[in-house]
C-alpha cells in the first residue's frame, strides 16, 4: 500500500510539473479559464459567461472546477490548469487499479507509466480546456462499467461499480455533452456483443444506475432550459448534432487524420505497437481485456473520424486503452524470454518519452509569446474603479482574466455583418451569446459609430483602455497622434480619457456630458 501511495504521489508530481511555467495559450486556454473567472467574479455559478453573456458552447463542469481552483489558489496558470491535472491523475489511478485487479501490479505500473509519459496525454494534462476532463471521465466510466460486467460474470455483485459508472457518465455529460454517455455505452455494448454475452446488457441497464445517471446529468440542463427557452435547441441540436454532422467549421481534416496523429504524439511508445499485429498477441486467453481495449480504441477513433472538423484533443479518451495495449506488448516481451531486450528498450522508451514531454512543454512555452500576458497584467495594475476596457476588432480572451477586470469589456466590430453567423470564430461566439441576453449584448458589442457616440458623451475624466493593433491609430480619430501606453508584438494599448482634448479631436466639438 505504501509503494502504491508513493507511486500515485510521483504520478501527481509528474503531471503537475511545469503546469505553471507558461502563460495561458490562446484562444482555448484564455477562453475556458476566462469563462470560469467571469462566473467567479459575477457569482454566476450556474450560467457560464463570455464577456458577461451566457455561453452555452459547453456544459459547466470544467468551469465549476476552475472556479473552485481559482478560489483556493488564486488567479494564475496553475489554478487554471489544475482541473486538467487532477483529471489526468484520476484517469491514471483508475487505469492502475483496474489493471492491477485484472492483471497484476507489474502490468498496472507499466500501463500507468506508459499513459502518463505519452506526450499526447502529458500535454493534455497541462492544458486548461475540456479535453482531459472529458477524457478522464469517459475512461473511468468505461473502466467502472467493465469492472461491473466482469464482477457479474464472476457471480459477484456489480451494483457498486454500476452506480459509480452511472455517476461518472453523468459527470461526463456535464463535462462535454452527450458523448459523455454515448461513447462509454458504445464501447461497453460492443464489447458485450463481441463476446455474445447478451445477458450482460441487463447489468448495464440496471434501473437504479439509470436513475443515478439522470439525477447527476439532467438538473443543470433542465434549469438552463427553464431560464433560456432556446437553450435545448442551441446546445443539443446545433452544438451537439449539427457541429458533428455538418461542414463549415474549422479544422477540416481527412478521415484518416487521427491515425498519424496518435502514432506521432505517442512516440516513442507507439513503436511498441508493432506487437499488436502479431496474431499470437490476440490468440492468448486474457479474459477479454485486450478485446475491450481494442474496442475502446476503435470506437473513439472511428467516432471522431466521422465529422469533417477534427481537433487533436478529441481522441484523448482513447489513450488509456492504447496505453494498456502497449503495456501488454511490453510485458509479453518481458515474459517471452526476451528479458535482455526488455531491460534495454523499456528504460530507453521511458527516458525518450519523458524527454519528449518536456520538449513539448518547452515548445508550448515558446509559442506562448503570442499571448501578450504582460499587457493584460500591466493594465490590471493601472485599472481604477470605473475604467472601461475596449477591444477593437478582436476579442483578447486573456485580457479580463489577467487584468482582473471587474466588468465585461466593449468589443468593437461590425456586428451587422451577415457573415458572422456563418464563420466559426470568436465573433460568432459573442454573437451567439448575445442572443441569450440581448440587453447585455447591446451594452458590450459595439459598432465604430456607437463607440464614438459613447466616448463623446462620456463624463469628463472617465478612462478607457483601448486594446487594438498598430494600424488602429491611423483608422480611429480618437487615437490620432496618441502614443500607446503599452505595446507587445502586434498589440497596442492606448489610454483615452474623456474631456476637452477628446472632444476636439474626435467629436467635432460635440458637447460631452459633465462639461459646460
Amino acid at each position: 500500500m505504501k509503494k502504491t501511495s508513493l507511486f500515485f504521489a510521483a504520478i501527481a508530481a509528474w503531471l503537475a510539473m511545469l503546469s505553471w511555467v507558461r502563460p495561458l495559450m490562446l484562444p482555448d486556454e484564455g477562453r475556458y479559464a476566462g469563462v470560469a473567472w467571469e462566473m467567479l467574479r459575477s457569482h454566476s455559478h450556474a450560467v457560464p459567461l463570455l464577456n458577461g453573456m451566457p455561453y452555452f458552447h459547453k456544459p459547466p463542469l470544467f468551469y465549476w472546477l476552475a472556479e473552485a481552483s481559482f478560489s483556493v489558489f488564486g488567479l494564475n496558470e496553475f489554478a487554471a490548469r489544475l482541473p486538467s491535472v487532477l483529471a489526468a491523475w484520476l484517469a491514471a489511478a483508475g487505469l492502475y487499479l483496474f489493471v492491477r485487479r485484472r492483471r497484476d501490479a507489474g502490468t498496472a505500473a507499466v500501463a500507468t507509466l506508459i499513459l502518463v509519459t505519452l506526450p499526447f496525454f502529458y500535454g493534455a494534462a497541462q492544458f486548461a480546456n475540456l479535453d482531459m476532463l472529458v477524457a478522464s471521465l469517459i475512461s473511468l466510466c468505461i473502466l467502472a462499467g467493465a469492472e461491473a460486467l466482469l464482477r457479474a460474470r464472476e457471480d459477484a455483485s456489480p451494483r457498486g461499480m454500476m452506480l459509480a459508472c452511472a455517476v461518472l457518465a453523468g459527470l461526463a455529460v456535464l463535462a462535454k455533452g452527450l458523448i459523455g454517455v454515448a461513447l462509454p455505452a458504445a464501447v461497453l455494448v460492443l464489447w458485450v456483443a463481441s463476446a455474445r454475452r447478451w445477458k450482460d446488457l441487463l447489468v448495464l441497464l440496471w434501473p437504479p444506475a439509470i436513475g443515478v445517471f439522470l439525477a447527476v446529468a439532467v438538473p443543470w440542463f433542465w434549469l438552463m432550459q427553464l431560464r433560456y427557452p432556446e437553450f435545448f435547441h442551441y446546445f443539443f441540436i446545433y452544438q451537439q448534432f449539427e457541429r458533428f454532422s455538418a461542414g463549415g467549421f474549422n479544422n477540416v481534416q481527412p478521415a484518416w487524420f487521427y491515425l498519424p496523429v496518435l502514432a506521432a504524439l505517442a512516440l516513442p511508445w507507439s513503436a511498441w505497437a508493432a506487437g499488436l499485429f502479431d496474431k499470437r498477441f490476440w490468440s492468448t486467453p486474457d479474459g477479454g481485456l485486450r478485446r475491450l481495449m481494442l474496442v475502446w480504441l476503435a470506437v473513439i477513433l472511428a467516432f471522431f473520424s466521422i465529422p469533417s472538423s477534427k481537433l487533436i484533443g478529441y481522441i484523448v479518451p482513447a489513450l488509456p486503452a492504447f496505453a494498456f495495449l502497449l503495456a501488454e506488448v511490453v510485458m509479453s516481451v518481458r515474459r517471452g524470454g526476451r528479458g535482455l531486450r526488455w531491460r534495454r528498450l523499456f528504460p530507453l522508451s521511458v527516458i525518450g518519452a519523458a524527454t519528449l514531454c518536456g520538449a513539448a512543454m518547452a515548445a508550448a512555452a515558446a509559442y506562448s509569446h503570442q499571448a501578450p500576458k504582460s499587457l493584460a497584467t500591466d493594465i490590471g495594475t493601472r485599472l481604477r474603479p470605473g475604467d472601461t476596457l475596449v477591444a477593437l476588432h478582436e476579442y483578447p480572451f486573456q485580457l479580463q482574466l489577467y487584468s482582473r477586470s471587474p466588468a465585461p469589456m466593449w468589443v468593437v466590430d461590425d456586428w451587422l455583418d451577415p457573415q458572422i453567423p456563418l464563420r466559426d470564430n470568436w465573433r460568432k461566439e459573442l454573437y451567439d451569446a448575445s442572443h441569450f441576453d440581448p440587453v447585455q449584448g447591446q451594452q458590450v458589442l459595439l459598432s465604430d459609430r456607437l463607440l464614438r457616440e459613447r466616448l463623446c458623451a462620456a463624463p469628463a475624466g472617465e478612462r478607457y483602455w483601448i486594446w487594438g493593433g498598430a494600424d488602429d491609430a491611423a483608422r480611429k480619430p480618437f487615437l490620432a497622434n496618441r502614443q500607446p501606453v503599452l505595446s507587445e508584438d502586434r498589440s497596442r494599448v492606448w489610454l483615452v480619457e474623456a474631456g476637452d482634448g477628446l472632444m476636439r479631436q474626435a467629436c467635432g466639438e460635440t458637447p460631452i456630458a459633465g462639461l459646460q
